[in-house]
């Protein structure tokens, strides 16, 4: 449920009256002066779902021109009568009110830009000291992915303005937080440590999780909930990445700023691609036929970036897939090993990619060895028994 205000101009007020009145019985109105004009001002409680069917009966008011017909959604929490079920808030919001956040979200005011600095000063200082929780802390300050959710809903709708906006804030945020965090480590002494490393690394498994969680960030979105979207935030990783490759640039670690850079990126398309199809799931589309045609124009960034994402993926699918089959093939030595040792076998050592297998007494190796594939280099130590 939610409370609207309708103003429109006075000589429309039976018009807007006669639309209102079939999605409310709770309509009340006042006379109010806009623009130097008498207006009629109504206050209205409809379901969360027909606002988008609502909005649109009322733009389509003959000869009421662009600019006369405001409309401002509240949240209402309940709707109390007597003699009727109590109706709460719903927690979705309408498509209307989704463009009109999205546009709100992609453009930063000074004290967004502002925290967006501090935050970026806070995660470089957190990964120089090797502490995990300060990092976290940043990642919840920094309102860096509203306007990247921005952008998915820009190429839903078909909005190039608003695509712009979003790009323009994403944009110079990264550039941000890199700077700081380049200039705010400078002072110091700063070495490779656990945290960094973790923030650079990725695996099949993440790139499955930077999926979700752009996903999620887009119901997020869509809910209107902003405590969920500081947890998205958290998980989707993109200010630590980013601090890292400031920190690599500053060390002149070009390896790890390459690194960082691409965990970045991912994450950052990770939200443009599953972000775009969960509000296409969630019937998000374009108003008017103009930005229908919009929307066709830009549907290629979507593919794009989907392809640009597999590139940056691909490497580590490569390398998750080349480790599970050296986990697989030790894994066989391992069985073959015991089987054929038996209580004599003492450890079985993994150094890498290299295997040291520890047996007590003289044993077979040659009769061994012919149980193992011709590619499977294993070094056997036998302690003597006596």
């Amino acid at each position: 449920m939610r409370q609207l205000q309708v103003t429109v101009p006075k000589k429309f007020k039976s018009d807007t009256e006669d639309i209102l009145e079939g999605y409310s019985s709770d309509i009340s109105s006042s006379e109010v002066e806009k623009d130097d004009r008498k207006a009629v001002e109504f206050t209205v409680s409809v379901e969360s779902e027909d606002i988008d069917e609502l909005t649109e009966e009322l733009k389509d008011i003959e000869d009421l021109e662009s600019g006369e017909l405001s409309i401002r959604v509240q949240e209402q929490e309940s709707l109390i009568k007597k003699g009727q079920k109590t109706k709460g808030s719903g927690s979705a919001l309408s498509q209307e009110e989704l463009y009109s956040k999205a546009q709100e979200a992609a453009v930063f005011n000074n004290a967004q830009w502002g925290l967006i600095a501090v935050a970026s000063a806070i995660a470089a200082y957190g990964l120089a000291l090797d502490n995990v929780i300060v990092v976290v802390g940043a990642m919840m300050l920094a309102p860096i992915l509203a306007p990247l959710v921005s952008n998915t809903i820009s190429l839903v709708v078909g909005d190039r303005s608003l695509m712009k906006d979003s790009l323009f804030s994403g944009g110079i945020s990264v550039l941000v937080v890199i700077a700081v965090s380049f200039i705010a480590v400078t002072p110091f002494p700063v070495g490779m440590n656990s945290t960094l490393e973790m923030v650079v690394s990725s695996s099949v498994l993440g790139v499955l999780l930077s999926l979700l969680v752009g996903s999620a960030a887009a119901l997020s979105f869509a809910t209107g909930y902003r405590d969920q979207i500081a947890g998205v935030a958290v998980a989707i990783a993109i200010v630590p990445p980013l601090a890292a490759v400031g920190i690599g640039l500053n060390m002149q670690n070009f390896l790890l700023s390459v690194q960082a850079a691409t965990v970045a990126s991912m994450n950052i398309l990770a939200v443009l691609v599953s972000g775009f199809l969960t509000f296409k799931i969630l019937g998000l589309k374009p108003s008017t036929y103009y930005r229908q045609e919009q929307a066709e124009k830009m549907k290629y960034v979507v593919p794009a970036a989907l392809i640009l994402f597999g590139l940056l993926a691909a490497p580590l699918i490569y390398s998750s897939y080349n480790s599970y089959q050296e986990h697989v093939s030790q894994q066989e030595v391992r069985d073959v090993a015991e089987d054929f040792f038996g209580e004599d076998l003492l450890e079985v050592r993994v150094d890498g990619s290299s295997m040291t297998i520890i047996v007590m007494g003289e044993q077979d190796t040659e009769k061994f060895r012919t149980q193992l594939s011709a590619e499977q280099e294993v070094e056997i130590r036998q302690l003597s028994t006596e």
